[in-house]
């Protein structure tokens, strides 16, 4: 027989036999660098978004999918929210497109009949920077889901969700 040492488990032997540890069959490992989907990073004025899935599909940026190489990006012009936008199709189950998309201000917008907003991040000025520099708070990192609810005469309900 012969035995090779693995991940979570090592093993001695002598001439009186073996011995095998596995008291820690599940190690914690770390990564350096996590790669977390819709993760929106920031450089000097410039935002691009790690890609994700929001429905299982890909969203763009100005049209281009946050996939492709070299990133789309955003730029910062102030104080502001990093948001996937969800835009309702007739005839369809879930919304099938979204974009990321950049709006300066201190609240997100509202959500409507035909589109949602979901917020990413807060960008927010560093006061006395020059040039100007901005800070980046991560609101949610990971795929999305999104759902759209109508009845009737009455104002649609959105679901965001982790994935």
């Amino acid at each position: 027989m012969k035995i090779q040492p693995g991940v979570g488990y090592t093993f001695d032997s002598s001439s009186s036999g073996f011995t095998i540890d596995a008291s820690d069959p599940f190690p914690s490992v770390e990564l350096r660098n996590a790669i977390v989907p819709l993760t929106p990073s920031i450089a000097e004025d410039v935002v691009s978004i790690f890609p994700g899935l929001v429905n299982r599909y890909i969203p763009t940026i100005d049209g281009e999918y946050i996939d492709k190489t070299p990133r789309p990006t955003l730029t910062i012009t102030a104080a502001g929210y990093i948001l996937a936008k969800a835009t309702y199709v007739p005839d369809t189950f879930f919304p099938r497109n979204a974009e990321i998309i950049f709006e300066e201000g201190d609240t997100p917008p509202e959500d409507t009949d035909s589109e949602s907003y979901y917020p990413l991040a807060y960008v927010a000025s560093i006061e006395g920077s020059s040039p100007a520099s901005y800070s980046l708070t991560i609101f949610v990192q990971g795929n999305l889901v999104v759902n759209r609810l109508k009845a009737g005469a009455s104002i649609a309900t959105w679901w965001w969700s982790p994935a």
